[in-house]
């Protein structure tokens, strides 16, 4: 993994450990998914700092990797609102002025509520992101906990509570209490451009998840379906899902207006 600047950034009771490639403040902001940390981007930040020449900045939230408090039961039903909080609070902690978001699954869900909120962003790119919750995910997480130690296993090196993190996130995704959580109807606030990119083979959510997260955006949301790819995107094609970031925010560099000026 490419080496970044890090840095520990207080929010509340948190203590978020953020990794930042290029200089000045963050001009785009990575979400990890929901077993995942800024190490398991692995070297993806630091290669769409390269290609799109932005600052990239990549966090731990709170309980995952080296980032505090640690849970010690599984998220309430508000986790992922909660999270797009500190989303914002985090933003302005590190003077990011409208930052381009990219979040990967639970990530993607947690940068798609703060937009919908009217967080100051500039765009977006959700990669896998959940709306709501489908009866597949959550056949495909109680598999997982059948699998947890092998799993969480697998985790040991990435966290500084593997256990506890496995806990927490399946806890609330097979919980009752988070079984109707749908966002849905709150996505036609979203008033930035967003690409939104899923697997033909998430294990998590069918194609048509994507397809119907961009319909509730409406017009300013667009979706890819890439073929053979699964759920871990970034894992599994970095290179395309680099070049896609890449392409989405440089065709957002310029207003319309502003590409038809003549140059002087």
């Amino acid at each position: 993994m490419a080496t970044g600047r890090p840095d520990i950034v207080d929010i509340g009771q948190a203590q978020l450990t953020t990794v930042t490639w290029g200089d000045g403040v963050p001009e785009l902001i990575m979400l990890h998914d929901g077993l995942g940390s800024v190490r398991q981007w692995r070297d993806v930040p630091a290669d769409l700092a390269s290609a799109t020449g932005l600052t990239v900045m990549a966090y731990d939230r709170a309980g995952h990797g080296n980032s505090t408090p640690i849970p010690s039961q599984p998220w309430p039903a508000d986790w992922l609102h909660h999270e797009a909080v500190i989303l914002g609070q985090l933003i302005d902690a590190v003077g990011a002025e409208s930052p381009v978001l990219v979040g990967h699954s639970d990530g993607g869900s947690i940068a798609a509520i703060l937009a919908a909120n009217g967080g100051t962003i500039q765009s977006m790119v959700l990669l896998a992101a959940h709306s709501w919750v489908e009866p597949m995910t959550v056949e495909a997480i109680a598999d997982m906990c059948r699998r947890a130690n092998t799993i969480i296993e697998r985790l040991v090196p990435f966290h500084n509570d593997a256990a506890a993190i496995f806990e927490a996130w399946s806890g609330v995704w097979v919980g009752d209490s988070f079984s109707g959580w749908d966002v849905r109807p709150t996505l036609k606030s979203i008033g930035v451009p967003t690409l939104v990119l899923q697997g033909a083979r998430d294990e998590f959510a069918p194609p048509e998840h994507a397809v119907a997260t961009a319909a509730a955006i409406g017009a300013n949301a667009s979706f890819q379906i890439l073929p053979s790819l699964g759920h871990l995107l970034p894992h599994q094609a970095p290179e395309l899902i680099i070049e896609t970031i890449a392409e989405f925010v440089e065709s957002q560099r310029f207003t319309p207006r502003e590409r038809d000026q003549p140059d002087m």
